[in-house]
């Protein structure tokens, strides 16, 4: 991506993504924060606010094409949980193609249990004009611990899967090879109980960001470890390697630990994951930080680098 962010606008609580690059996927990334009484705070795009809703009445995640800004094609909802309770919105934005002959390439989706087997089926998606894959995906449906939706469901944590017309862990491969889908990655919406999987997929030539990382807990809480990522025109010294490991104290960690709600930022050291910053260049911008929460203990996060 040659293009960077400008700024980052700040209404109360909230923080919201204003200018991502000509070629990404996304048109907008919005976070509302939600108060105890279950109150969406005020946001620059309230307009957003019915879906924001939705997402947090309902638990789960939402896609939807309806009453969007003109720019926007598609939104995707995920709630997320701590303590049994809804803390933060996250809505993303599908770019629309503004007129050009090629539509922005990418997929939302939201996998949610079904019947009495241990299996998952699509609730919601949006494909654009990729009418096969979505064929396929209409169709299929993932037992637990199978495919990514299902690796979502068992392992209760965001799994990236990246070269997708050649990963084994990715069912729907030929469909994808076919649609130029390139990284994919699932997100788990859980209380209580498992929710929903929300899966987001990039192509390479409108990427959703230009990295994505997933950070896990280690049993004894002093460390984080990267279990998976894919990364889109960062530096060569930005990539990590899968297994590198990351003190709590340091950021993001810390202040996802502390706040337990979204946060997006535009503080490159709040992104830099325990890297040099003075090696790790060029690196991100500004970037989404989404936590999981076992209670309230944070036991992973999915890093969106832009």
């Amino acid at each position: 991506m040659s293009s960077s962010f400008h700024t980052i606008d700040h209404w109360s609580s909230n923080l919201s993504i204003s200018s991502l690059p000509s070629n990404c996927f996304l048109s907008d990334v919005v976070v509302f924060d939600v108060d105890e009484m279950g109150a969406l705070l005020p946001s620059r795009r309230n307009e957003l606010v019915p879906l924001a809703e939705l997402a947090s009445q309902s638990g789960t995640a939402v896609v939807t094409s309806d009453d969007l800004p003109l720019d926007s094609s598609a939104a995707i909802a995920i709630p997320v949980h701590c303590e049994q309770r809804v803390v933060s919105v996250v809505v993303l934005l599908a770019r629309n193609s503004d007129g050009a002959s090629e539509s922005p390439i990418g997929v939302f989706e939201v996998w949610e249990p079904i019947g009495i087997y241990d299996e998952v089926a699509l609730k919601d998606g949006y494909y654009g004009k990729m009418e096969r894959f979505h064929n396929v995906s209409s169709f299929v449906r993932f037992e637990r611990g199978s495919g990514l939706p299902g690796q979502v469901w068992q392992d209760r944590c965001s799994v990236i899967h990246d070269d997708l017309a050649n990963h084994p862990g990715f069912l729907r491969a030929a469909g994808a090879s076919a649609d130029l889908l390139r990284t994919a990655i699932g997100i788990p919406v859980a209380s209580d109980s498992f929710r929903s999987a929300a899966v987001l997929i990039s192509s390479s030539l409108t990427p959703i960001a230009r990295g994505m990382e997933v950070w896990t807990a280690l049993a004894d809480q002093d460390e984080f470890q990267l279990s998976s990522s894919a990364y889109y025109g960062l530096g060569d010294d930005y990539p990590l390697p899968i297994g590198t490991r990351c003190s709590s104290d340091l950021a993001p960690f810390t202040r996802l630990q502390k706040e337990r709600r979204v946060l997006v930022t535009d503080d490159p050291n709040e992104l830099l994951a325990g890297r040099d910053p003075d090696s790790a260049t060029p690196g991100p911008t500004s970037g989404l930080a989404i936590p999981f929460f076992d209670g309230s203990t944070l036991t992973s996060i999915t890093l969106f680098l832009f």
